[in-house]
């Protein structure tokens, strides 16, 4: 129906030509995450991509609920999660509030804080079951938890003030004998983490699954898959990015490992825990804790968890855990090995979305510009042309048609079996989007090349062949004529109608800044994206004058560029020549 419906024209007559069409999805899951824990979004932007994700035929959206730096879920009988966990402002007793992060500032006015109610949530569930997405709610623990866990402390304060011993130590989160000094790969301590030993945290993860299982319930969809989050449950500082101090490696950060600890080293629960055999050592812990969720999982009815790759890595394989299906998000960069190490889960039984940040992060930067937003610790830039060019099912491919993160080639070959992809997924982490116009920024339309490859496979993506080798600047197996001109018939696509469609839906997407140069005094320009205005200012944007490509002006001086979206609402960011 979908595909239907896109065809008809944003202007004029709403008719369609007649046509045959032959249309069927490529992934069973065809995926958009959205982190609002770590700056909070509207219920309205939220729907707003709903939307889109409908119009582009996807159909799982991944819900990023809870992170170290909030908590943005109504849960009923635990005020404190959205009363403390869900407010950043200054309070260094973190009794009313989470300490200021990400320039959130003082005051909890703005996009540092902000939660959705128990109806909210149940409004967005029976908005996704409408357009047929499934909703995937994401509680992160072991790690990422700092925001349960300072919520729980509050709470346990004002009940052990009140005389209720016993209610304030159901639901909390640490062990009050670790006094581990470990540290979070956001830089944070040890509280940080939900310890996975006590009887508090399963607890508390159990009376999160059993509310937000109601709230599908009473909106109509049935909760089908939790997900654990698991992501990250290490102390940064024992990683390869630092060594000992006492043998220090080239290019690292150097610590005193002696006085560095794993996560829960010291708890006294843990300790016992290890020490009677039912987990193998501390490093296991994260693992074990995702099969103890598992267990409550299945209690519940939930057929399937999902979880982040290095919550599972210690599992033996899929069948260890309770519910009957799992799947893993693999989110290994490519040129680190991500190219073999995906075959690897699917071997174990996992159902595999393939999630690689140098490909399927909205959160890094568009271009190569320190003025475009986002991170760059996986690459560079994901532009709309890179994501196009993504082969899912074959991911060695990508080796002969990208570079590394710091632009170089790479090369790629995995003698490993490949049974496919069971989906992939697009992520916007928030760190650095505090806006709802920032995350739409960031997401369109950049998520419609995600969408393409997530329902076709094209015809330049080859089958995979184990043993085959794939390298930048040396293999040439890739039909590269054929994947230009399938991106040239797709960049005119969303130039020529669909940006259009999102200026009625009202949508802050980002325009192409268009490429332009100066020759003999005559000024040319082009953009990514046919079908968008091109403007020029010879008075430093104080007055702008549409580019005609038929005839190229004579320009001297300095000159500003810009590209503007057909109702005129939108413009790109400006650049001089």
């Amino acid at each position: 129906l979908m595909s239907i419906l896109s065809l008809i024209p944003t202007e004029g007559t709403p008719r369609i030509a007649t046509l045959e069409a032959h249309d069927a999805p490529r992934f069973a899951y065809r995926g958009a995450f959205l982190d609002v824990a770590r700056n909070f979004h509207s219920k309205q932007a939220v729907m707003r991509l709903l939307d889109q994700m409908a119009a582009w035929k996807m159909n799982r959206f991944h819900f990023h609920l809870s992170d170290d730096e909030g908590w943005r879920i109504e849960i009923p009988g635990l005020p404190e999660l959205t009363d403390v966990g869900a407010k950043r402002c200054h309070d260094l007793s973190e009794q009313r509030c989470l300490l200021p992060q990400l320039g959130s500032g003082p005051f909890s006015d703005n996009n540092g804080s902000g939660y959705f109610s128990r109806a909210d949530y149940i409004e967005i569930v029976k908005y996704a079951q409408a357009r047929h997405i499934q909703v995937i709610p994401e509680i992160d623990m072991p790690a990422h938890a700092r925001a349960a866990v300072i919520a729980m402390e509050a709470r346990y304060q004002r009940l052990m003030k009140e005389g209720e011993a016993e209610q304030a130590s159901a639901y909390r989160l640490i062990d009050p004998t670790d006094d581990s000094n470990t540290t979070s790969v956001q830089l944070y301590d040890r509280t940080s983490y939900l310890n996975p030993c006590i009887a508090g945290s399963q607890r508390f993860v159990d009376k999160v699954i059993g509310e937000v299982q109601a709230m599908h319930r009473e909106a109509g969809q049935p909760l089908g898959v939790w997900h654990f989050g698991g992501d990250e449950a290490k102390n940064i500082r024992l990683g390869a990015g630092y060594s000992d101090k006492r043998d220090p490696k080239p290019g690292t950060g150097l610590r005193d490992w002696s006085k560095e600890d794993l996560p829960w080293a010291k708890s006294q629960v843990c300790q016992a825990l290890v020490k009677s055999g039912k987990v193998d050592d501390l490093a296991h812990l994260p693992s074990y804790f995702a099969l103890t969720v598992s267990d409550i999982v299945n209690r519940h009815g939930i057929g399937k968890m999902q979880a982040w790759q290095d919550g599972l890595k210690n599992a033996k394989d899929s069948a260890a855990f309770a519910t009957p299906r799992v799947a893993v998000n693999f989110w290994d960069t490519l040129y680190w090995g991500g190219f073999d190490s995906a075959s690897d889960w699917s071997q174990k039984g996992y159902d595999v979305v393939i999630s690689s940040p140098d490909y399927l992060y909205l959160d890094f930067p568009y271009e190569v510009n320190p003025l475009e937003r986002g991170y760059y610790w996986g690459t560079r830039f994901n532009d709309e042309r890179k994501i196009f060019g993504f082969a899912p099912d074959n991911l060695p491919q990508n080796a002969e048609t990208s570079v590394d993160r710091d632009g170089n080639f790479f090369s790629a070959k995995s003698e490993k079996p490949w049974s496919g992809a069971y989906g992939i997924s697009a992520q916007l982490w928030s760190e650095t989007v505090r806006t709802d116009a920032q995350m739409e920024h960031m997401i369109y339309p950049r998520l419609f090349a995600v969408a393409e490859r997530s329902w076709h496979r094209a015809s330049w993506e080859q089958d995979y062949k184990a043993g085959q080798e794939y390298a930048g600047g040396k293999t040439h197996l890739v039909d590269l004529q054929a994947r230009l001109n399938d991106w040239q018939r797709f960049a005119n696509l969303l130039g020529q109608r669909e940006l259009a469609k999102l200026d009625k839906a009202g949508i802050d997407y980002r325009l192409p800044v268009p490429g332009a140069r100066i020759v003999d005094g005559i000024l040319s320009m082009n953009v990514a994206l046919p079908g968008v205005t091109l403007e020029y200012s010879l008075d430093k944007g104080t007055n702008w004058q549409r580019y005609d490509a038929t005839r190229p002006p004579q320009v001297s001086g300095a000159v500003a560029i810009r590209s503007v979206s057909r109702d005129g609402q939108h413009t790109s960011r400006v650049e001089s020549l």
